[in-house]
């Protein structure tokens, strides 16, 4: 199947799932869509069993293996949806902030997958599976970061103060450069044997955070520099969608983080587009990004939901994945507790905050993506079957009762 081709049935089975939503389930639509994807995947399964002249299981699975979900994720989408998202966000709010969310974003990341890691170590041990403590650090960092995509999406349907979605969104859009750093170091551990050393390690630390941050910020004074000069729209978008786009390549061309730096100029370019003196100028802007953001976004979750057709499951494993879950949720409050212990606590409502923080710990497209994405070896199985399952619990059960959790601290409606 040729790419324009391809498109075209995801953008149509993205509007079917949407109008079927909309006229039924009445979900917020990312949701909504991922279930009506998971849903379509489940009738092309059992009418393969049920009607012998059609296979149409075997083609759609056909079609994602080849479609490189990874790397069209981790490469390509995940630039723009970084970008747009930050750029929502009132950057005097989170600099006001800054203590919480690195602390967050960096400590809490790694209590999370040191956790998770001693959780699914113990599970895999009480199953008798023979998987290594150090595949079990891998599959933590994969599910440690929470989702910029699902959070952010979620935040702008609740409400919530500014400061709260400064925190909520800021750690999440920087925990994926901590968590893809401690990914890539893990998963190099665990197919070659090799320890790195401290001082390696520590190298690689600031320049994939300090060097990632610098380089996004550059790049954003760059192009803010010169769309100051210039009062058309159009042209300061196609400077957005370069910012976007270049800050994320040359971050992976001299081996930094990529989300960051984006997350970084996005912020940066995002401040910038708040203080325009014509308001005007900011929406049209603003509301190209917003289209841009809900138009992936739907593509993603569609895949989501679609990628159930590609994953390996198996009865002792899905046992596994079910059982994690509860630990999941708790790795993220020990996580929250011990690294916000400080700050987060001076809150006027800590109980709310930090029960918030947890339990909006969603996990998505960008787990989902690195899980694909190890060698085709041992336990990579194993390791896609629970992302996907703690994926999927995450977003349908914790993303439709985050608005009454939130309700019952603060009363925003």
């Amino acid at each position: 199947m040729d790419l324009l081709t391809l498109i075209s049935l995801l953008f149509l089975l993205t509007a079917i799932a949407g109008a079927i939503n909309h006229k039924f389930l009445h979900l917020p639509i990312t949701i909504g869509i991922m279930i009506m994807a998971f849903v379509f995947s489940l009738v092309l399964f059992i009418s393969d069993y049920s009607i012998s002249f059609f296979s149409g299981y075997s083609f759609a699975q056909n079609i994602l293996s080849g479609l490189n979900f990874p790397t069209l994720l981790l490469n390509g989408v995940l630039a723009f949806l970084l970008f747009a998202g930050s750029l929502h966000i009132h950057l005097d709010e989170l600099w006001k902030a800054k203590y919480n969310v690195a602390s967050l974003a960096i400590l809490g990341t790694l209590i999370c997958i040191f956790t998770l890691g001693i959780v699914f170590w113990g599970l895999f041990s009480l199953f008798s599976l023979p998987i290594s403590f150090i595949w079990c650090l891998v599959l933590g960092s994969i599910l440690a970061p929470t989702d910029p995509v699902a959070i952010i999406n979620m935040l702008g349907r609740l409400g919530l103060p500014f400061r709260m979605q400064a925190i909520f969104a800021g750690e999440s859009l920087f925990n994926d450069g901590i968590a893809l750093m401690a990914f890539t170091t893990l998963i190099a551990i665990a197919t070659s044997n090799h320890t790195p050393n401290a001082g390696g390690l520590l190298l690689v630390f600031i320049q994939e955070v300090f060097g990632s941050g610098i380089l996004g910020a550059v790049t954003a004074y760059i192009v803010i520099s010169i769309i100051k000069r210039m009062n058309h729209d159009e042209v300061i978008i196609l400077f957005s969608l370069a910012l976007a786009a270049g800050t994320f390549s040359m971050a992976n061309h001299f081996h930094m983080s990529g989300p960051i730096a984006v997350v970084v100029s996005g912020l940066l370019m995002g401040n910038y587009l708040q203080k325009r003196p014509t308001k005007k100028d900011h929406d049209t802007i603003t509301g190209f990004w917003h289209v841009i953001d809900e138009l992936l976004n739907t593509l993603l979750f569609l895949l989501i939901g679609l990628e159930i057709m590609v994953i390996p499951f198996h009865y002792k494993t899905l046992i596994i994945s079910l059982l994690c879950i509860p630990f999941l949720i708790l790795c993220r409050f020990i996580a929250i507790g011990i690294s916000g212990s400080v700050l987060l606590y001076k809150d006027s409502n800590p109980k709310g905050l930090i029960s918030i923080l947890t339990w909006g710990g969603l996990r998505g497209g960008i787990s989902l993506a690195i899980a694909l994405s190890l060698p085709d070896i041992f336990p990579k199985n194993e390791i896609l079957v629970i992302t996907y399952v703690c994926v999927i619990f995450t977003v349908v059960v914790q993303g439709l009762t985050m608005e009454r959790l939130i309700n019952h601290f603060y009363k925003l409606r």
